[in-house]
C-alpha cells in the first residue's frame, strides 16, 4: 500500500443550511454536491471537503473532523491493514471511480482510505 496523499475531509454539524452557508458564502468553497443532509465542496486543488447534517447516515462517525489518505487500491490497502490489525468501521463502499473505507486510528480518530480516479493540481508554494 502507498499512501499518496489526502484527497478528502468531513465534518458533521447540527446546522447543515447555516455550515454549508458559512463555508460557501464566508470561505467562498465551490459546492460540486448537495444532497438533503450533506454538502460538499471542492477545493482549487480538487480536494473534497464534506459537511453531513444530522440526518446523514455518516453523520455518526464523524464526531470529530475526518481525513481520507489516497490509495492506489482501497480493497487491496484495506485487506494489509487488516492484516496489521487495523479496525475497520465499514466495507468499501462507492464504485470503480471513487470508493471508500473507514478505520480507527490507534488514537480512536476516525480516518478513512480512498481510491479515486480524480486528479489533483500542485498549487503554488508560497515563499518564506
Amino acid at each position: 500500500m502507498r499512501v499518496l496523499g489526502y484527497t478528502w475531509a468531513g465534518v458533521r454539524t447540527t446546522d447543515l443550511k447555516a455550515t454549508a452557508r458559512f463555508f460557501a458564502e464566508s470561505l467562498g468553497l465551490s459546492v460540486v454536491q448537495e444532497g438533503k443532509s450533506m454538502m460538499q465542496f471542492e477545493m482549487p486543488s480538487g480536494q473534497l471537503f464534506e459537511v453531513f447534517g444530522a440526518e446523514n447516515r455518516y453523520y455518526r462517525l464523524h464526531a470529530c473532523p475526518v481525513l481520507a489518505f489516497q490509495v492506489e487500491d482501497v480493497r487491496q490497502a484495506r485487506t494489509e491493514l487488516v492484516s496489521r490489525g487495523v479496525q475497520f468501521e465499514t466495507e468499501v463502499e462507492g464504485d470503480e471511480s471513487e470508493a471508500w473505507t473507514y478505520f480507527r486510528g490507534p488514537d480512536g480518530y476516525l480516518y478513512e482510505l480512498w481510491q479515486t480516479k480524480r486528479t489533483f493540481k500542485a498549487l503554488p508554494q508560497r515563499g518564506r
